[in-house]
């Protein structure tokens, strides 16, 4: 069987007055406060507006006015993203403690359905890394192993997400962001198609790499989610030819068997452990669905993605005042050097060869195969006392991520632990753009193995 849905379980109990979202807030609390602590998942907990947002939930749930499934369903927003009320500081010494005005516009989705923010998750400064350690707030350590890192860039959402603090967790995801700390922390993490969810503020000068997309303990929870978010918004032009989700999605079965696609050389990435569960998880696989290898540039993939982040990062920085530039981390100045050369020949060619590879990699996934999976990340999380240069060549050790969002298509990441026991691995599901329901479908098959292999593989802590 899959794994339950949380929002449903909680929405149900809470129209029954079994629980109510008052109780499940004050619990949230009381457990943001004693497993936050050795995480750091948190840069911001509001007591009070998470009290507030709750008691208007309960009145709602008491008149019998809900606001629908995630009415009451505490979430938590990672700290790139506009809050009404709370500072976005993005994890630099260099950004403002003002309130934002306003909310962005996926978080006032989330709002107007009645979610309960818990606070904002930590991010790396700027969201520029597959690590999650900043200037401004620290490092946040993994849930599942504190001696390793949580992954980036949006680590604390997948942490908080993997203890219990917050049902879903909202993250950004430009070349894997939300996918790596999902796959480091044994949760989920789905970016949907391009454009499905509004980016607004839309990030200027990421080349359409940037989505939005939940972290969540089900792929039905971080479909739902995603569902919440959705649809057209004329502040991002993006999404004005983006139909909005269908909550429904992780519930429709395919109505044949579903092609697998494994890219060619793709063990040649893997450490042993991951290695040995990734093996373990095709033989599974394998034995309900027709399996076979296609060729995609994997590397060459990953940099260019790699030049067009780096360009984002470098626009970000030159927007700090010159006064605060020395607030700014070393690392992170290092990282945006190389792209300090890129001719507009060399940006011309990129683009050509990532308009190359979205057709070829849309033609596979249209005609031979119907997704393409792959563990999410190559190797385990990283110690915490890696050297520092893993930090800034963080390009380097993840391979599979940037491919979609080179070529726009949704991935889900989803856990898989193998016979051998120890820190599960991530499993990236991908499909064509705006087929996102083939991607779920894919998911919820092997996330529902997974659970009937290790029903108790459940590392999180229950809310409610």
């Amino acid at each position: 069987m899959s794994i339950e849905s949380e929002v449903a379980r909680l929405h149900e109990s809470y129209k029954l007055r079994e629980t109510s979202p008052v109780d499940v807030a004050w619990e949230q609390i009381g457990a943001i406060a004693r497993l936050n602590r050795g995480i750091n998942a948190f840069v911001l907990v509001d007591d009070a507006v998470v009290l507030e947002m709750a008691r208007a939930s309960e009145t709602r749930y008491r008149l019998g006015e809900a606001l629908g499934p995630l009415d009451g369903i505490p979430i938590t927003i990672k700290d790139t993203l506009n809050v009404a009320g709370w500072p976005t500081r993005r994890g630099s010494r260099t950004t403002s403690n003002a309130a934002a005005p306003s909310d962005a516009a996926s978080v006032a989705r989330l709002r107007s359905a009645g979610a309960v923010f818990l606070g904002k998750t930590t991010p790396p400064e700027f969201a520029w890394k597959g690590l999650t350690e900043n200037p401004l707030n620290g490092v946040t350590l993994n849930p599942l192993d504190p001696t390793r890192h949580a992954g980036g860039s949006s680590g604390g959402a997948a942490a908080a997400t993997a203890l219990g603090l917050g049902v879903i967790g909202i993250g950004t995801d430009a070349a894997g962001s939300v996918r790596i700390p999902a796959a480091f922390c044994g949760v989920v993490g789905y970016k949907p198609t391009f454009g499905t969810i509004p980016l607004a503020p839309y990030p200027a000068a990421f080349w359409r790499l940037p989505h939005i997309g939940p972290i969540a303990r089900s792929a039905a929870d971080a479909v739902l989610a995603a569902s919440a978010m959705s649809g057209a918004a004329g502040s991002d032009w993006t999404s004005l030819n983006q139909a909005s989700l269908d909550s429904r999605l992780s519930e429709q079965q395919p109505t044949a068997k579903i092609r697998i696609g494994v890219p060619a050389g793709l063990a040649s990435h893997l450490e042993p452990a991951v290695k040995t569960a990734w093996e373990d998880a095709l033989s599974v696989i394998a034995v309900d669905s027709p399996i076979s290898t296609v060729e995609v540039p994997i590397e060459e993939s990953r940099d260019i993605v790699g030049t067009f982040y780096r360009l984002g990062c470098a626009y970000a920085v030159s927007q700090i005042p010159q006064e605060k530039r020395a607030d700014v981390h070393d690392a992170l100045l290092k990282f945006i050097e190389p792209v300090q050369r890129v001719t507009a020949d060399d940006l011309l060619r990129l683009q050509r060869r990532r308009e190359e590879i979205a057709s070829r990699l849309s033609a596979i996934l249209a005609d031979e195969v119907d997704v393409l999976v792959t563990p999410t990340m190559p190797r385990l999380p990283l110690r915490t006392d890696a050297p520092a240069a893993a930090a800034v060549d963080w390009l380097e050790w993840f391979p599979f991520t940037p491919l979609f969002n080179l070529s726009h298509g949704p991935a889900i990441s989803v856990p898989w632990h193998g016979e051998a026991g120890g820190l599960p691995i991530g499993l990236q599901v991908s499909a064509a753009p705006g087929r996102d329901g083939t991607a779920i479908a894919a998911a919820v098959m092997i996330e529902t193995l997974e659970n009937r292999r290790h029903p108790a593989q459940r590392t999180f802590v229950h809310v409610g």
